[in-house]
């Protein structure tokens, strides 16, 4: 316990970030560059040849050269100067004439020392020296205005420390550049490099585990011939933050990007993709009003380098045609990424590479976890191991990581205690809604597939499960492909499995059919359901399978027509100490009747259950039926085999399956 405990300090300290440096709050940031400059003197020129600069790069770009100015600095101006992450300022030698100037500076300073703005100082056309010291030109300028203002020295001094504070800092002197388009390029590429730097230090903070991923995907769009990337996985485990991660990253490098997030939910709403594509062919065409019947134009997009994402697309054959319209009038230097929980989307689609989401490693999951669940602060001792079993029973997944987490910050140890304990019945809301996207988007069939396998088939061999499962109306071999595309399930040497999370999503589907009366339920695999449904002889037609765990059972004796309501039960198992071993070898062309009388300590959960030889119950229709430790010699005598896959019975008494004639 101690190594342990020491363990998870480590990961608490490695997953703590430094305080900030100010103790002021840092605004919401709008613009990543605002513009500080004299019109008169540069607007035709730096200015305009910086902003368009800036705008090819997609640096989002505060300029307030189309407002009237008055003598009165405008709120929302100090508002724009305050909401972005870096100030350039233009100083020209006219710059110190302008009072409108001298307060965005000022503005500009102040935000610099309360949240850490970055400030970067251009002089055109005039010395840094001038500037600092207001000498010359540019000191002549500045006294001319401090003329108007003479008896105001409060604001007279605040200039002045103003500009000496801007001109101490390291920027860019235009006499150290052969011509303006060299002082454009070097001015925007170390603006690139600030934005990039503080995407590396602070966006990646909330993408824990994902650097890796992303440093994977920037690479392969970097490759020649790989223009479309497949982001594909379970709901909830990060495929969205991956996406935005990259764009984020990478947007720069293209003249035109678009992220179209929420594909599914977007073209279900009225407008549906008819609105898509016109927001699509606004960002990629700059059209203000394209018309509704435009057709994408090769003409128009193919000189371009574009990036876009496609966030969360379904099999919906609409959704796929319109990413292929897309794709087929890009060029080659363009790139798409799509993210979705079927993998025949990407198929479909043509993708180059698909990237496949993996559940987070234990120390990078208690990292993501801690980070929501304690923000910038290290759990106390006390709540190690509390935080530990958080992440354990959450499996790793992101989403639920940051929905407990939220969801425990700043509560009671008591609290935790009592939401853990709930957590293995009930997931969360948030939780149980975004998994249950992908099942909502199934096949009657393909439900009904998930859910024997989530309730009763999980770990087994995909061909048992495929014997069990195909009768005339469901053919499981196709069904468990689409799972396995939709990642609701996994398959690991032949073995089919699923997510814990997915498991409990399915049993909450199962109980959500008649949350009071287990009895209207078609799965039953809850003990005290289980019991209450026997004892008191409710069973009915909705039951399809019943799975008891009979070490869970004190005693239990059954009254003969306990199952004779249940004219739809197909699966039923009774088991116990042998839970865990799962039947792995059967014959999917023909009925199997499997037998197996293990060689070990005998069990005493079938002597725990009483009566089942008496039932009154054919079992017509049951294809799997496991008894551990089954107490009598021979099944019921009303027992019919003829829908009979498996047949699994340890540690029995059995000597004779049944009596009497049975149609095998």
């Amino acid at each position: 316990m101690r190594s342990a405990s020491c363990h998870l300090q480590q990961l608490m300290a490695s997953s703590s970030s430094s305080s900030s440096s100010s103790s002021s709050i840092t605004p919401k940031l709008e613009y990543e560059v605002f513009l500080s400059f004299r019109g008169v003197d540069t607007r035709k020129n730096i200015t305009s040849h910086l902003y368009e600069a800036f705008r090819q790069k997609n640096i989002k770009t505060f300029i307030d050269d189309n407002l009237i100015r008055g003598e009165e600095i405008s709120p929302s101006l100090l508002k724009a100067i305050e909401q972005s992450k870096i100030s350039v300022i233009i100083f020209s030698k006219g710059y110190a004439s302008s009072r409108w100037c001298l307060k965005e500076l000022e503005e500009i300073v102040k935000c610099k020392n309360k949240y850490g703005q970055i400030v970067m100082p251009v002089f055109y056309d005039v010395d840094p020296s001038d500037v600092r010291n207001q000498t010359r030109d540019f000191g002549n300028s500045l006294a001319k205005l401090e003329n108007r203002f003479m008896g105001d020295s409060e604001m007279l001094l605040g200039w002045r420390n103003a500009l000496r504070d801007a001109a101490n800092l390291s920027g860019f002197h235009s006499k150290n550049y052969r011509d303006e388009a060299s002082l454009v390029n070097n001015i925007v590429d170390e603006i690139l490099k600030r934005l990039t730097n503080d995407f590396s230090t602070i966006h990646t903070k909330n993408l824990v585990g994902l650097d890796s991923s992303i440093e994977e995907i920037e690479n392969l769009l970097c490759t020649k011939g790989v223009r479309n990337i497949g982001i594909w996985g379970i709901g909830g485990i990060g495929k969205t933050a991956l996406a935005t991660a990259v764009f984020n990253k990478i947007f720069r490098q293209f003249e035109v990007s678009y992220f179209a997030q929420n594909i599914t939910e977007e073209s279900q709403k009225s407008g549906g993709l008819n609105d898509m594509r016109q927001k699509l062919l606004r960002a990629l065409l700059g059209d203000v009003n394209p018309n509704v019947e435009f057709i994408f134009s090769r003409k128009r997009l193919s000189p371009k380098k574009v990036l876009i994402v496609f966030d969360d697309v379904t099999a919906d054959l609409k959704q796929m045609d319109f990413l292929m319209e897309v794709s087929d009038y890009l060029d080659s230097e363009s790139r798409i990424i799509i993210t979705t929980r079927d993998k025949r989307v990407l198929t479909y689609c043509g993708v180059h590479h698909i990237h496949e989401m993996k559940e987070l490693s234990f120390d990078k999951a208690f990292q993501l976890f801690t980070l929501y669940a304690f923000r910038e602060n290290s759990p106390t001792e006390d709540y190690f191991g509390l935080s530990s079993r958080a992440v354990a029973c959450v499996k790793c997944l992101p989403l639920a990581l940051k929905v407990l987490g939220s969801f425990l910050f700043k509560r009671t140890k008591r609290e935790w205690e009592s939401v853990l304990k709930n957590f293995g019945t009930h997931l969360p809301v948030d939780v149980h809604e975004v998994l249950k996207i992908s099942y909502d988007g199934l096949s009657n069939e393909e439900k009904i597939v998930f859910l024997d396998i989530a309730c009763f088939f999980k770990g087994y061999k995909r061909v048992f499960i495929e014997a069990n499962l195909n009768d005339h109306n469901i053919d499981a071999h196709i069904c468990i492909n689409v799972l396995i595309e939709r990642c609701l399930l996994t398959i690991s040497f032949d073995t089919i499995t699923m997510h814990d999370l997915l498991e409990e999503m399915g049993k909450e589907i199962v109980r959500q059919e008649s949350i009071d009366n287990p009895d209207e339920r078609s799965r039953l695999c809850d003990h005290d359901d289980i019991l209450s449904v026997l004892k008191n002889n409710t069973g009915t037609r909705a039951i399809r399978s019943i799975c008891l765990d009979m070490s869970k059972v004190e005693e239990l004796h059954l009254n003969p027509k306990a199952f004779n309501n249940m004219q739809n039960l197909r699966f039923l198992k009774f088991y116990g100490s042998e839970h865990g071993m799962k039947v792995s070898d059967s014959d999917s062309s023909t009925l199997c009747h499997n037998l197996r009388c293990l060689k070990r300590k005998n069990s005493n959960d079938g002597k725990k259950l009483h009566g089942f030889k008496k039932l009154k119950f054919d079992f017509y229709e049951i294809r799997h039926f496991c008894f551990h430790g089954y107490p009598a010699k021979s099944l019921p005598s009303h027992f019919n085999p003829k829908n009979l896959v498996a047949l699994y019975m340890p540690n029995s008494k059995v000597k004779k399956l049944w009596t009497g004639n049975q149609i095998a």
